[in-house]
């Protein structure tokens, strides 16, 4: 079992608390490749025992559970089927009864701290004895020992070990709901909500409203899931919630935006613009931040900029409109001042056609606001009215900014009117239907797909979505109001043809605010070279609330981590090589964390920019890091990564990764990992691969080596070539030995773990030629790396060299004679017939190679030359390694595994 991280590493304050600090980890630990059958068949014992601890965190604490006793439940849980924990195959009360296995178990599980007297291990004990159904028949229950808590506790116990069974939702909570009856004294309903699709942070919102509405109707959080929540409560109600669901979803919306006003208020090439969501929260506020943009506009003024566009929407209007306008002094702009006036006549014209007013319409009412007579109202018509107009009745504008203040006021109410909830439904139907469309709720049931078929057949091609569901409120995507890298524009076949461009993408409301939710309330980085990957964690099924609001707590840390409101990173030289999660505040690169906890709920999504990194590299370090927090002993979630904000729901899948190059697919599967065991085989590739990277390069190149060493494991064998070109990349004569302690032990676990039977043969063939070298120290005249590898790059020049009329018995005699010749050359005292001998035996050895692994074919033999070689070096060192540990009258060879 891999060595996985902790996130909490702060003092627990509470039993929860405590639990996924000390105790879970301790669980998985102990139980991780337990598995089980019968109905909880693909399924480890240690997840069923978090799930039973975590349900019983959560039921003891709704049935008001005295603080001195809820430790002893969870003991009891902790440890509940103990015939699953003995090898010997005895029953639960022969175990329960044995008080030496009892505490032993206990203190496994670190829970023996609890049980501090014998009353209260007999109490953990009958806990245990009575759980799922076991027959009691110590006679506790005829004493007077508090009989009915013993009852309610037994059943919370039972309840939990209930709780993940694999059956059917309504069978399982039939049994939860007769178990919890007893446990609370009361009659006791369970419903769940489902979400239908994740958005990210707008959906985070829309669970907190239904928790917050559930919640006064006295319904409490049971357990969460990565598509839902599960509830219960005495009644579940008779009313149809989802009109108040929405009110205070558009609440917790507002409250976002409420101090945003300067995100959403943006200068653009096409003029100032304002969007609604602005309008509805201040619009005094909305009126400040126009007035600075002005400013800055008066800043910037560019004569000869203003020249030419005077010039292109004056030629535009035809010379007949230019005199007619300059005799009733409509004068193009001509100073700075005269620029602020213009654009902010502008940014009136395009309030007002937001407001659904025509062109004519909006000019009437600027005119009226700023000044503007009729007559020189009339003269401006022939001009462009968005950009021509601004420029020439900048002059005419007599009342100034203080007539583009009352325009623009008026334009926002008018605004504000046509979209403004009206106090006797507190929400628009937007809301409302949103709501119905992403929550599955008990008491509101809807199914509108036929309606939703003809809004979509009926539309105007134009209005159709690309994102989100047809309705009648469209918006087109603006790049200001999306994530970095998200494309606002797409081809699509339902628009018709005969453009130039690509269309602009539309979404209705609700999806367009998703994605605006993420620009504004994500802490992106300031540089964005790159777009990012998406990486999406989402609660374990069945998680207690509280573990909710400590991955919340986790978060804030970790956002906490920067002062100034940007990105986080990992200290990448500690990841690598010790495996040491430690964040650190950044700029360019890093996680982009939400700014707000209640962005967090059952999913979160994470966008992550590296920089310039290629994609696949980008895939590799998000992967590394999405995997160590998945992977988290104390607390460990599904996981998907991907290119796209909106992925698929699935609780079937532990981790998923989407778009994994063709390069990267022998190193990383096929993305879709079952179970955590799957996703722990990636995470200690990766982790090889790390330290072998740090091994070899520096720091400031480490990336690079990451990802050459990433594709080679098309072919395994090609990362000791890999390994070898970086060594020599950044040493010209390193020290193969000392390179060779530093990665044989991850570099044996990465090829451990791919096991390609395609090259059982030829690193076979290698380490015994690096055997018989070694033994016989058959090398050139030193330690160097080309001396080393010399009888060896012989045979490859044999090879090269050789000639169709010679066969291999004359090659490879030639090569025996010529390198024995070699050695009596160059040691001082010569060789002898025994070192003809070992050379011989070397490259029958070779041959065998040559003949058998590349079937006597040069050209298949010499596309393979860098990397035989590169592996027989390292091999070399290995068997000079493994002679050394012999005992010096040690003559027998052995095997070299490696």
């Amino acid at each position: 079992m891999i060595k996985r991280n902790r996130l909490l590493n702060r003092p627990p304050k509470s039993l929860e608390e405590r639990y996924f600090s000390e105790i879970r980890p301790q669980l998985y630990e102990n139980h991780a490749h337990h598995h089980q059958y019968g109905v909880r068949k693909g399924t480890t014992l240690a997840e069923h025992l978090d799930s039973a601890c975590q349900f019983i965190l959560t039921v003891s604490r709704i049935a008001e559970v005295s603080e001195d006793k809820r430790p002893l439940l969870l003991a009891a849980t902790a440890v509940h089927d103990l015939n699953k924990l003995d090898t010997k195959g005895r029953n639960v009360k022969t175990l329960a009864r044995n008080q030496e296995f009892l505490r032993e178990q206990l203190e496994k599980a670190c829970v023996l701290t609890f049980v501090v007297s014998e009353d209260e291990l007999e109490l953990v004990r009958k806990l245990i004895e009575r759980h799922s159904g076991h027959n009691v028949s110590d006679g506790a229950r005829f004493l007077p020992e508090d009989p009915p808590n013993i009852e309610r506790w037994a059943a919370m116990l039972t309840a939990a070990d209930l709780f993940d069974l694999g059956i059917p939702d309504a069978q399982r909570f039939r049994k939860l709901e007769k178990e919890l009856t007893v446990a609370f004294g009361r009659s006791c309903n369970l419903f769940r909500i489902r979400i239908s699709e994740d958005k990210g942070y707008i959906t985070a919102l829309l669970l907190g409203a239904c928790e917050e509405v559930l919640q006064k109707y006295a319904l409490n959080p049971l357990a969460i899931f990565p598509d839902g929540e599960l509830f219960e409560g005495e009644a579940l109600p008779n009313v149809d919630l989802t009109k108040e669901i929405a009110a205070v979803w558009q609440i917790k919306i507002d409250q976002v935006f409420g101090n945003n006003i300067e995100r959403l208020v943006r200068a653009t090439k096409d003029g100032i613009k304002v969007t609604s969501q602005a309008i509805q929260q201040n619009i005094e506020e909305v009126l400040v931040n126009i007035e600075a943009l002005l400013e800055r506009k008066k800043a910037g003024y560019k004569s000869d900029k203003i020249a030419k566009d005077v010039t292109n929407w004056g030629d535009a209007a035809g010379a007949d409109a230019l005199i007619k306008a300059a005799e009733l002094q409509l004068l193009p702009v001509s100073n700075a001042e005269e620029f602020a006036i213009s654009e902010g006549l502008k940014a009136a014209y395009l309030s007002y056609r937001e407001a659904g007013l025509s062109p004519k319409e909006v000019w009437d009412k600027i005119a009226h606001h700023t000044g503007i007579s009729e007559l020189q109202r009339t003269a401006i018509e022939p001009f462009n009215g968005q950009y021509g107009r601004p420029l020439f009745a900048a002059k005419a504008a007599v009342k100034g900014i203080e007539g583009i203040r009352e325009a623009l006021q008026e334009s926002f109410q008018l605004r504000k009117e046509s979209t403004q909830i009206s106090e006797e439904t507190e929400v628009s139907e937007e809301m409302i239907a949103a709501v119905s469309r992403m929550v599955n709720l008990p008491f509101a049931i809807r199914l509108n797909g036929g309606n939703d078929l003809n809004a979509y057949v009926e539309a105007n091609p134009r209005q159709r979505c690309s994102l989100g569901s047809t309705s009648n409120d469209i918006d087109e995507l603006i790049s200001d109001n999306m994530p970095p890298g998200t494309k606002v524009q797409a081809f699509s076949n339902r628009l018709p043809g005969g453009i130039s461009a690509e269309p602009k993408r539309q979404a209705d409301s609700i999806a367009a605010l998703a994605y605006q939710l993420i620009a504004v309330e994500a802490n992106f980085t300031a540089v964005k070279k790159q777009d990012p990957l998406y990486l999406h964690f989402s609660l374990p099924k069945g998680s207690c609330p509280e573990l909710l609001r400590i991955w919340r707590d986790y978060i804030d840390g970790l956002v906490a981590t920067n002062a100034e409101g940007g990105p986080v990173t990992v200290d990448e030289l500690k990841l690598y090589r010790d495996g040491i999660l430690q964040f650190t505040a950044n700029k360019v690169v890093g996680f982009a964390l939400p700014k707000r906890r209640e962005f967090v709920h059952t999913n979160i999504v994470i966008p992550i920019g590296w920089g310039d990194a290629n994609n696949s590299l980008a895939l590799l370090k998000s992967l590394r890091l999405g995997l160590e927090i998945s992977l988290s002993l104390d607390i460990g979630f599904p996981f998907t990564l991907s290119s796209n904000l909106e992925v698929e729901l699935s609780s079937d899948v532990y981790g998923r990764i989407e778009g994994i190059p063709s390069a990267l697919q022998t190193l990383l599967g096929n993305g879709q990992y079952q179970q955590r065991q799957d996703a722990e085989k990636i995470l200690e590739r990766l982790r090889c691969i790390g330290k072998l990277a740090t091994s070899v390069a520096s720091i400031q190149k480490a990336d690079d080596c990451l990802y050459d060493l990433a594709r080679a494991c098309v072919r395994p064998i090609k990362l000791y070539y890999v390994l070898l070109r970086w060594t020599l990349r950044e040493q010209d004569e390193p020290n193969l030995s000392v390179i060779w302690s530093r990665i044989c032990e991850p570099l044996n676990t990465l090829l451990e773990s791919f096991m390609p039977d395609e090259n059982l043969l030829l690193t076979k063939y290698l380490k015994e030629a690096a055997q018989v070298a070694a033994e016989g120290k058959i090398w050139g005249s030193s330690f160097k790396r080309t001396a080393q590898a010399e009888p060896f790059t012989a045979f490859i020049a044999a090879i090269r060299s050789q000639k169709s009329y010679l066969g291999l018995d004359v090659i490879f005699a030639a090569l025996v004679q010529q390198y024995h010749t070699r050695l009596d050359r160059i040691r001082e005292h010569g060789v002898g017939a025994t070192k003809y001998e070992q050379v011989k035996r070397y490259y029958e050895v070779l041959r065998k190679l040559y003949e058998e692994v590349y079937s006597a074919r040069p050209e298949k033999f010499l596309s393979d030359q860098k990397t035989l070689e590169a592996a027989y070096l390292f091999f070399l060192e290995e068997a000079r390694k493994q002679l050394k540990t012999q005992p010096e009258d040690d003559s027998v060879e052995t095997t070299i595994t490696v």
